[in-house]
């Protein structure tokens, strides 16, 4: 007999190396509880760990090769500007599609890059991707004016860093504000709608490890200190939602990837121009430099009525800046290869494929060598240790119909400490840098991303207190559909997870598998200017731009 409900419970770039001293000083009694009935071991990510990428694994089982999503934006057919993905974009079911298909009732609750959101045998409320806190971003759509009705609200993104730096207990206030929020609208649903799969997303943990990875103080409490206050108000969160749940419900908490501190920035475009791949034009150096100093002096002064008018009134006029101030100083003509993306993405400037590009297919392999070649000696300036564990060319990592849509090559640092991301115009100077700011405020970008997350399953057919091992984002779905009895689909790339289960509890089961018929491409939605805007506003919040 199969499972009687599921929840899972996302912690947004939760790691152990948090967790665990906050559990041993008991500050975590939650997630204590849950990792002493039941299983819990890292987690493996995508390469890289990066949202849009990882939790898009999850949803389908999938690698990015077949759903097609690796980074938060993507360069547009024909042309060197960028535009942001959504999950219009993802090719394959998700677990929710697939059980709503097989009768069971389900519900989601702020999962990135779940915008649009689907039509699904349930309730879907989308993450961070959403232009908009309004039905836009909720199925079925009058479920927003029960939550309005009810709750008073659906807070997406409450609390970050734009423009200058506010004070601590404010900042605080309002990632507790968001996160008890989330909670309220979750037990809300669960209750008003019952579902067989429930899942909801808390984002705060991985919003404050960006800006406070740090033993640095601010306002007299370590960035340590107050990671580990957001721990603690996310496991206050899951003991209100497990004080709502009943005894045959399974409980999964996971994180899309872990975290840790950043050691220095890497100019990767800079890199490419020192070493000949990348030649810059400079005819518009100045202008670029005048055109980005500007942008910053506006977010950071101007009042919050002023860059709501330009928001709403001038979104273009937002949109080609942002476009001049990334590429337009780049010699096209002159460059063999450039770097577009976050953690370090390398693009042949391909003949044939790149509007004006200029390496002949006969040459790609050759460039791609020698880019590995010379990438793979970096030292840090500072240690002299390597700092590039592997660079991968693009199929070795992915499988499936979208390989051609992944970057050429993908840099895979050393504990990716190390962290590259687009930056505006031309770069100067050395390219190992110390952290930037996160967009306009005064905050640096102190921490990223880890491949190591967490998973912890607790259930009457789990296994108690026992660690696990070699579990890898992609195993989650078809391990859900197996304990809902559900034949899992052939082209998942995870497996099922049989050693987080007791002996004998799923008898002699083993997976049953089914073709599915993964979803097609259908009309891909398009942000609106307006609508880019606000996503790229958080996105840069969080540091992500």
């Amino acid at each position: 007999m199969g499972a009687e409900k599921i929840i899972i419970i996302g912690l947004d770039g939760a790691t152990f190396d948090v967790i665990k001293p906050l559990i041993a000083e008991g500050r975590l009694p939650n997630v204590k509880r849950l990792m002493d009935n039941g299983v819990w071991g890292e987690l493996t990510s995508t390469i890289h760990p990066i949202t849009p990428q990882a939790w898009t694994t999850f949803l389908t089982g999938t690698n990015a090769g077949k759903h097609g999503i690796y980074d938060f934006t993507r360069r547009r057919k024909d042309s060197y500007t960028i535009e942001f993905v959504n999950a219009s974009y993802r090719r394959g079911e998700s677990i929710f599609n697939i059980l709503g298909m097989a009768g069971k009732r389900v519900g989601a609750v702020a999962i990135p890059f779940t915008f649009p959101p689907e039509r699904v045998n349930g309730f879907m409320l989308s993450g961070m991707d959403a232009p908009s806190e309004d039905e836009r971003s909720v199925f079925p759509p009058h479920i927003f004016n029960d939550i309005k009705r009810n709750i008073g609200k659906y807070y997406i993104h409450l609390g970050s860093p734009v423009g200058r730096r506010y004070d601590l207990a404010g900042y605080l206030n309002d990632l507790a504000k968001e996160d008890k929020n989330r909670t309220d609208v979750s037990l809300f649903l669960m209750k008003k709608h019952p579902c067989e799969l429930f899942m909801a997303v808390y984002n705060n943990i991985d919003r404050a490890q960006h800006q406070f990875f740090t033993e640095e103080r601010f306002d007299g409490v370590s960035g340590i200190e107050i990671i580990n206050r957001i721990y603690e108000q996310a496991d206050k969160e899951i003991g209100r939602l497990l004080s709502e749940i009943d005894d045959g419900t399974t409980v999964i908490i996971m994180s899309d990837h872990g975290a840790g501190p950043i050691k220095k920035f890497f100019s990767l475009n800079l890199w490419l121009n020192k070493n000949g791949f990348l030649e810059y034009s400079g005819k518009d150096s100045l202008r670029m430099q005048l055109l980005g100093k500007g942008r910053t002096a506006c977010k950071r002064l101007l009042p919050r009525w002023a860059k709501n008018f330009i928001k709403v009134n001038m979104p273009g006029a937002r949109d080609n800046l942002e476009s001049m101030l990334y590429f337009s100083d780049i010699n096209w003509r002159q460059t063999k290869a450039y770097s577009m993306g976050m953690y370090g993405n390398i693009w042949i400037n391909l003949k044939g494929r790149e509007p004006e590009g200029v390496v002949e297919r006969k040459d790609y392999e050759a460039i791609r060598d020698e880019i590995i070649g010379k990438l793979t000696i970096l030292r840090d300036p500072e240690t002299g240790e390597s700092v590039i564990e592997k660079i991968y060319r693009r199929e070795e990592l992915y499988r499936g119909e979208f390989v051609d849509n992944a970057p050429d090559l993908i840099i895979g640092w050393k504990d990716y400490s190390y962290y590259t991301s687009i930056v505006q115009g031309k770069e100067q100077g050395d390219y190992f840098k110390p952290v930037p700011n996160i967009d306009s405020s005064d905050y640096k970008h102190v921490g990223t991303h880890r491949v190591n997350g967490i998973f912890i399953a607790s259930g009457k057919n789990v296994k108690k207190g026992e660690a696990v091992s070699g579990i890898r984002i992609e195993d989650i779905a078809p391990t859900v559909l197996f304990l809902f009895d559900q034949p899992v689909p052939t082209v998942m790339d995870g497996r099922v997870l049989h050693e987080i289960l007791e002996d004998g509890s799923y008898g002699n089961n083993k997976p049953t598998y089914i073709e599915l018929q993964g979803k097609k491409a259908g009309e891909e939605f398009n942000y609106s200017d307006t609508e880019a805007n606000s996503v790229r506003e958080r996105l840069k919040a969080l540091g992500y731009l």
